[in-house]
């Protein structure tokens, strides 16, 4: 059981470090139509990390504050049945299943509708302002909180080693 639970705590540790690096490579954000395809990727490394992992794995008696509020980030920012993404577990997150608007009198749509909107400049100025809000919202704080997260959590491989070699190396 100690074992099992070593084990998932590395694998989400390492998940949430590839994540951190993912969202790194993106950039920064795009003020023109190339922000829904960045949207899309965006998106799919949360729901990827959410479909599989979950932060309170790295939490002991008493999960920290870092680690609450990312996992409020990711809940915020992946797969909700009347949310921004929503495709189903397992299942990629697309323009058709990426939903925008409620916003400045437009209603509620999947991305591609509004991509295909691109001549209409009132459209495209309040939906890309609201892509841009939501990612810059979350993207910086979730990679500061990974940070500090990885920063504060023990890797079960210390505790394993501590435990069989002590402080100096030796064998108890």
């Amino acid at each position: 059981m100690a074992f099992e639970k070593s084990t998932k705590k590395l694998q989400t540790m390492t998940a949430l470090e590839e994540m951190r690096k993912s969202m790194q490579k993106l950039g920064p954000i795009p003020n023109d139509m190339r922000i829904y395809d960045y949207a899309v990727h965006f998106f799919n490394i949360i729901v990827m990390f959410q479909d599989q992992y979950s932060v309170s794995d790295l939490a002991g008696k008493q999960p920290t504050e870092e680690i609450k509020r990312l996992g409020m980030h990711i809940s915020n920012a992946g797969r909700c049945s009347d949310g921004w993404v929503r495709a189903k577990k397992g299942q990629p997150v697309t323009l058709d299943n990426l939903y925008l608007g409620n916003v400045a009198g437009l209603w509620t749509a999947p991305a591609a509708k509004f991509r295909a909107e691109s001549d209409d400049k009132y459209v495209q100025n309040n939906i890309q302002a609201q892509l841009r809000g939501f990612i810059s919202g979350h993207r910086e704080p979730m990679m500061d909180l990974i940070n500090k997260v990885l920063k504060n959590t023990k890797s079960p491989n210390e505790n394993i080693f501590f435990r069989l070699f002590g402080k100096k190396g030796n064998v108890k």
